[in-house]
């Protein structure tokens, strides 16, 4: 065999190899292979394992990983409602769920990339241009809750990478909402000083509160006292009618031995061991101190 028969068969079995080695591919558990024909999609390869094609150029097989996948690095400055410039860094986390659409459209990985990055930043741009700095960087107490605003970015990008790519994004989030370095001082100083007029209106709305309570509590003392005191004046003059009542039944049963303990009951509260009187023999007030005038209780 000559030198040239041989150069040749060498450089047949070679293209054989080559064509043998590309009418083959191997799909993993966490790929789908799409193959084109003269161009034409053919339907996903889902099954893993060693699958048969046509050589190039007449099939190309494209492997589309099905896993879900970050997407970070997103920052971008942006300038709000009304005119602040913030800085705005944020992630998807996004997955193929259309292999036939995403083949169409992307075909591959850096290309989704720039796609979807372009996508959330103009997202991102909408819905931040059209609220407030103090939405998210509140000088108050009241601020824009950051899942709303993530939940509107995501809104924006989902059907659009659904329809356009077949992509399915499953979630959009901001990492960081910030301002410039050279904003934040003079921005930070307003927030203390707002802080502190809070705090301001915070004390004074207590101190007007623990006054109103004060009021009250002294208002509903003096309601107390009173009603107690018109239920003891009303018990007290219960009392002293019952008292008289009990007095006068006493009186009328024995009104001689009555007025002698009566005298007694005097004689106890006016004098005692330290008392001088002076008076005539014949007053009233010592007829009793003569054994002859004290008189015998009415027998029941």
């Amino acid at each position: 065999m000559t030198m040239g028969k041989r150069i040749a068969m060498t450089v047949a079995v070679l293209l054989l190899a080559l064509l043998a080695y590309d009418s083959f591919y191997v799909v993993h558990e966490s790929e789908q292979g799409v193959l084109t024909h003269f161009g034409k999609i053919a339907p996903p390869v889902k099954d893993p394992g060693l699958h048969f094609k046509f050589p190039r150029p007449v099939s190309m097989v494209y492997k589309v990983d099905r896993r879900i996948r970050p997407l970070t690095g997103l920052s971008q400055e942006l300038i709000t409602e009304d005119h602040t410039n913030v800085l705005v860094d944020g992630y998807l986390l996004w997955r193929i769920a259309d292999a036939i659409r995403y083949v169409e459209s992307i075909r591959t990985e850096a290309n989704a990339v720039q796609r979807l990055s372009d996508l959330y930043r103009s997202s991102t741009g909408i819905v931040v241009s059209n609220k407030a700095r103090d939405a998210f960087v509140s000088l108050g107490l009241k601020h824009q809750d950051i899942t709303l605003v993530t939940r509107e970015i995501l809104d924006l990008v989902k059907p659009v990478a659904a329809t356009d790519y077949g992509i399915d994004v499953i979630k959009a989030g901001l990492v960081e909402y910030t301002l410039p370095a050279e904003n934040r001082p003079s921005v930070i100083q307003r927030m203390i000083s707002e802080r502190a007029r809070i705090a301001a209106r915070y004390r004074s709305e207590g101190e007007e509160k623990a006054i109103g309570i004060e009021a009250f509590a002294i208002h509903e003392h003096e309601k107390l006292m009173a009603a107690a005191h018109a239920e003891a004046t009303t018990i007290l003059g219960q009392a002293e009618a019952e008292a008289m009542a009990t007095l006068a039944v006493a009186y009328s049963e024995d009104p001689a031995f009555y007025k002698f303990i009566r005298a007694l009951d005097s004689y106890d509260s006016i004098i005692d061991q330290n008392t001088t009187l002076m008076l005539p023999a014949d007053n009233e007030l010592f007829k009793y101190l003569h054994g002859n005038e004290i008189p015998a209780p009415s027998p029941e």
